[in-house]
């Protein structure tokens, strides 16, 4: 196997303790459910949501929201609608949002072997914290989703960026936390995959082959290591 030139890294998860923000998700979504209907018991909703988390639905909050409320067609359309409208909005959780430990560590230590490139679904503002924590600037490619008017898991997402940094899939690496967005449409593309356990989508439990990782790590913080493995 070619050796590794380029380190795609996903945000929300590996670098970026973003639970708060789903812990806001979950508290919007039982307000719903409780003007609608009364409500769910909180236990209730954290199972369908850790359920539809583990079957990698790309949008488990969704999938809770129709398992609580079947066969009400209008009503899940409704909260949906509502969720997503409030969803929508991720800016404004930043202010809360923290860098995992070990990142600036790991970052500068791949920085100095690879060409790293951000791959995250995230607003532009998103860079505020970049700049901030002093990481963005070990970053070749510094657009994001909003910048590109393109998400993961469309393989395009992808394909960009590998076009402007000039190096093919197989010199490069995605890292990220998630299965179904990050894992499987990097491997489509002939990229290898490292999953770094962390957040809510650490709970994801591959449905094929095609999601199974090369590499699995429980902290960003061993990540260098683990991309000279790759290389070698």
């Amino acid at each position: 196997m070619p050796a590794i030139r380029a380190v795609l890294l996903d945000l929300g998860g590996p670098i970026l303790d973003e639970d708060h923000e789903y812990a806001a998700w979950d508290a919007h979504l039982l307000t719903l459910l409780t003007r609608y209907n009364g409500g769910v018991d909180e236990q209730q909703y954290t199972r369908a949501v850790a359920d539809a988390t583990r079957r990698c639905h790309p949008q488990p909050r969704v999938s809770a929201l129709w398992a609580l409320l079947r066969p009400d067609l209008a009503g899940f359309r409704k909260l949906t609608e509502a969720f997503r409208s409030y969803a929508s909005r991720p800016e404004k959780h930043l202010a809360a949002t923290t860098v995992r430990q070990g990142t600036h560590k790991a970052i500068h230590a791949l920085s100095e072997r690879h060409t790293l490139a951000l791959a995250a679904n995230q607003p532009s503002a998103v860079r505020d914290i970049l700049v901030r924590e002093g990481l963005l600037e070990h970053f070749l490619w510094q657009h994001v989703s909003a910048d590109m008017g393109v998400a993961k898991p469309d393989l395009l997402f992808f394909r960009m960026i590998l076009d402007e940094l000039g190096i093919p899939a197989n010199e490069a690496v995605m890292v990220g936390d998630r299965l179904d967005a990050d894992i499987l449409p990097a491997k489509l593309l002939g990229l290898r995959t490292i999953r770094v356990l962390s957040g809510p989508y650490a709970q994801q439990e591959a449905p094929s082959q095609l999601h199974e990782p090369d590499i699995t790590l429980e902290t960003i913080a061993s990540l260098p290591q683990a991309v000279v493995g790759l290389s070698s």
